[in-house]
């Protein structure tokens, strides 16, 4: 039997997909009632967790998207805007973490997962995830940008095709990119499934 936990990981994932498909065959209040359940999972889930710090920012974010879904139960017209809404968030926490990170005597978040999941806590890989760490900062500040102008300068379909989909596959190709330089560099001693295995293990509570 599914759990709740596990019910929400899988309709996140399935978030983007499912959401580009409903836009793409003009089914907008389908892909608004998958945010609003998924939004509502989060802060059940949340709810459930007395032992979950407060974060001020995400629960800021996630405020905001329930009150634009409300908002739209009563003016439909704000529908374009709950669409458009949580990847600019979800972007801007990412890159909010991943600066934050990048700031003098914070260890760079890169570095960190290094450290805990692979146990790589070398001086030169210290220096080099640090550097990965600003590339990706800037590489999120740019899909950010382009999220936002396609928003407002192209249709809904083009938005949802970049944001749901094509955004994801520039991020995937980044990461492979830099794989394939690290193994260069370095001689990375793992494969990337291992390395993809230990990402997965990653707590956003324990590095965000």
């Amino acid at each position: 039997m599914l759990k709740k936990n596990n019910i929400l990981q899988i309709l996140s994932l399935s978030y983007p997909i499912l959401t580009h498909i409903a836009i793409s065959q003009n089914e907008f209040k389908l892909a608004l009632l998958m945010l609003g359940i998924i939004a509502g999972l989060f802060i059940l889930n949340r709810t459930k967790q007395p032992e979950i710090k407060p974060n001020f920012f995400f629960d800021l974010a996630l405020w905001t998207g329930l009150i634009i879904f409300a908002v739209y139960i009563i003016f439909v017209d704000a529908i374009y805007v709950a669409l458009y809404l949580p990847p600019v968030l979800i972007l801007s926490f990412f890159i909010f973490n991943f600066a934050k990170s990048l700031l003098p005597g914070q260890e760079a978040l890169l570095t960190k997962i290094a450290r805990v999941i692979f146990h790589d806590d070398g001086p030169e890989t210290a220096i080099y995830t640090r550097q990965v760490t600003w590339l990706w900062t800037c590489f999120l500040i740019l899909i950010l940008v382009e999220t936002i102008a396609i928003s407002l300068f192209a249709p809904i379909e083009v938005w949802s095709l970049f944001t749901n989909v094509l955004n994801y596959l520039f991020m995937c190709l980044f990461f492979i990119i830099e794989y394939i330089y690290r193994q260069f560099r370095f001689g990375y001693r793992y494969n990337i499934f291992y390395y993809l295995r230990g990402l997965s293990q990653v707590s956003l509570k324990q590095f965000l």
